[in-house]
Parts: C-alpha cells; structure tokens; sequence
C-alpha cells in the first residue's frame, strides 16, 4: 500500500521540493470541463444532453479539440459548421477557467521555509510560460523547468537533472510532486528522486513502481515534510 502524506514522514527530510505544474498546483482538468462545456453550449438545448457530450469528450483525450467531430456526431451534432464553431470557441480562450489549487501557494510558501522549491512543467513555452504568468506563480518557484524550452520532456530523466543541477542539488535530496503515472512518476524514479504521487481522485495505483508516498492535496506534503503551515 502507499503511504499517504498524513501516515508518514519523508526520512531524511528533502532539501528540494519540485512541482509539476498542471493537475498538481494548477486545475488543468477543470478548466478543460469548463473550455468544453462553453465549447459545445451552443449546440445543446438540453442540460442533460450537453453534460453527456462534455463528458464524453473529456474522456476521450487529455488535451486539444480534434476528437470534438465523433465527439459531437455520437451526440446528434452533424453539422460541420457546429462542428467548426465548437472547436474555435475551444481555441479562442487556451486559459478559460483555468485557477491554482485553493492550497497551492500557501502550501508551497510553508515548504519554501524548510526547503527549496522548484517547478518541472511539460509542455511548449508560448503556453506555459503565458499559463504561469497568467497564475502570477513565477516568484514563488525560483526554478522553472519548461520541457519546450529546454528540449527534453518527462518522463526522460534528463530534464529532472537539469531542474537538480539548476537548483544546485542532488537527486537523493530531492523529491517530486505530480500526478502523471506515466510522465511524474516514472520520471523522477529514473532520475533517483523519491517520488509523490498527487492523486486527487483517490484512484488505485496502476504502475509496476509506486511512488514513496501518495497525497489526495497538497495540505498532506506537509506532514510528509514534518512541518505544517503557519
């Protein structure tokens, strides 16, 4: 089983906290739910049925608006011109209901105290970058690691060691927090890095390696750091 943040202590307390940015300090997931809802609104007169199209759609793919055509024909829309208006309104606004976590700063703050903190995002740096200014987060993570930037993307290990080296810190100090099973976790298992599983959703574990520890929001890092807010 693996540990949660309010059973145990990380033992030796990290010197490097890194966060992964979407799903993990910001709600990427729910600002694609409201991205798609105002996306497909036109076309549904009914509550229900738009609710079935959204879901269906958000189930379908992580990101973009390519599958929206079966998406929609599935849910009676045939019309490529509604098809068409349903994927611009989809574009018009990439950051549309896009917020941090209601604990996101507080928590990173109290760790900021007893470690450093740093942040390794995928993907490229014209939507990251606008994504992090829009959140006004830059000042609270002194290193940011953006995968379109530097070249490498999680979970290649390689772009944890250039977060390490900019931090100036060894891997065996270090932790990562994310939610991605195939991207965060794996990632700073490869790069020697203990690692924390963000499971908001309270799923089981679906990999062959679990990460050292698991938390259902970023209020239980804080026990495994041995530190609470203040």
């Amino acid at each position: 089983m693996i540990p949660h943040g309010h059973v145990t202590k990380l033992s030796p307390r990290p010197k490097l906290v890194l966060f992964d940015l979407d799903n993990t300090i910001c709600d990427y997931d729910g600002a694609r739910l409201i991205r798609t809802r105002y996306a497909f609104a036109p076309h549904f007169s009914e509550a229900g049925r738009l609710d079935a199209a959204v879901a269906d759609a958000f189930t379908r793919a992580v990101e973009g608006c390519d599958h929206f055509p079966d998406v929609l024909l599935e849910h009676g829309i045939a019309d490529p011109t509604d098809v068409a208006e349903s994927q611009a309104r989809y574009r018009e606004d990439r950051y549309r209901g896009l917020t941090l976590f209601p604990e996101a700063l507080e928590v990173v703050a109290d760790i900021a105290k007893v470690a450093l903190v740093g942040m390794i995002t995928n993907g490229p740096a014209d939507i990251q970058r606008p994504k992090i200014e829009l959140l006004e987060i830059a000042a609270h993570f002194p290193v940011i690691v953006v995968s379109g930037e530097v070249g490498v993307w999680k979970p290649d290990p390689a772009i944890f060691a250039i977060a390490l080296e900019r931090c100036g810190c060894d891997a065996a100090d270090a932790i990562y927090v994310g939610d991605s099973v195939h991207h965060d976790i794996p990632g700073a298992h490869a790069a020697g890095m203990r690692a924390v599983w963000m499971n908001r959703a309270g799923l089981p574990w679906p990999g062959a390696q679990p990460p050292h520890a698991e938390i259902r929001d970023l209020y239980e890092l804080l026990p495994l750091m041995g530190t609470e807010l203040h």
